[in-house]
C-alpha cells in the first residue's frame, strides 16, 4: 500500500481524489475529513504524501503542513486565490482545474521528497550567510517590488541556473545593488 493520505472534508472531493491515484496505479493508505485525523495519520506512516483540499474541519492547508512539518509533505489542491494563502516548506500546491500529469508529476516529486529529505535535518547556515542572505532578499524586495516568497524564490532559481551556491548567488546581487550594476 502506497503512503498517501487523502484529506477532504467532502466525500465526493475524497472519491474524485481516490479514483484518480487508482487510475494511476495508487492507493490511498488512509481517508480523512478533519486535520487532526490527517495529523494522525500521516504520523503513523513514515514519509508519508498528504493531499488534501484548502480548509479541513478544524485547521487549513497550511496548518497542517506546519503541523507535519519535517513528517510529510503536503499537496493542497484548490483555487489559484488559495494557494496563494499557503506557504510552507513541505507544502506542494495545484491549481484546480489541474491536469492529470501534472497531479502524477507532483506526487512522484512529493515522494521523492519525502523519502530523502525529510529524514535528514538540513546544514544550519552561518550566521552571516543568513545576513547576507536576508539582505539580498530585502533588496529584491525593495528594488524590484517582490515578496519575501518571490525573492527566496528568485535566489533559489538563479543559484540552480548558475550551479552556484545560494550565499554567493546572494553577494553577487548585493554587490550589483551597492555598485548600481542591476
Amino acid at each position: 500500500m502506497d503512503r498517501i493520505v487523502v484529506a477532504f472534508p467532502n466525500d465526493e472531493a475524497q472519491r474524485r481524489i481516490v479514483r484518480l491515484l487508482e487510475s494511476g496505479g495508487f492507493s490511498p493508505a488512509r481517508l480523512c475529513a478533519t486535520g487532526a485525523e490527517a495529523i494522525r495519520a500521516a504520523s503513523k506512516l513514515d514519509g508519508a504524501a498528504v493531499i488534501c483540499g484548502f480548509h479541513l474541519r478544524g485547521m487549513t492547508a497550511a496548518d497542517l503542513a506546519a503541523a507535519l512539518r519535517g513528517r510529510a509533505a503536503v499537496l493542497v489542491i484548490s483555487t489559484a486565490a488559495n494557494l496563494d494563502l499557503c506557504d510552507g516548506e513541505n507544502l506542494f500546491k495545484l491549481a484546480t482545474p489541474a491536469r492529470r500529469a501534472d497531479f502524477f508529476s507532483t506526487l512522484e516529486l512529493m515522494q521523492s521528497f519525502a523519502a530523502g529529505n525529510f529524514r535528514r535535518p538540513a546544514p544550519e547556515r552561518r550566521e552571516e550567510d543568513q545576513r547576507l542572505i536576508q539582505r539580498a532578499k530585502e533588496l529584491l524586495m525593495d528594488v524590484n517590488r517582490m515578496t519575501e516568497a518571490e525573492a527566496h524564490r528568485f535566489l533559489q532559481k538563479r543559484s540552480m541556473d548558475a550551479g552556484a551556491k545560494l550565499t554567493d548567488t546572494a553577494r553577487r546581487i548585493v554587490d550589483a545593488y551597492s555598485r548600481g550594476a542591476l
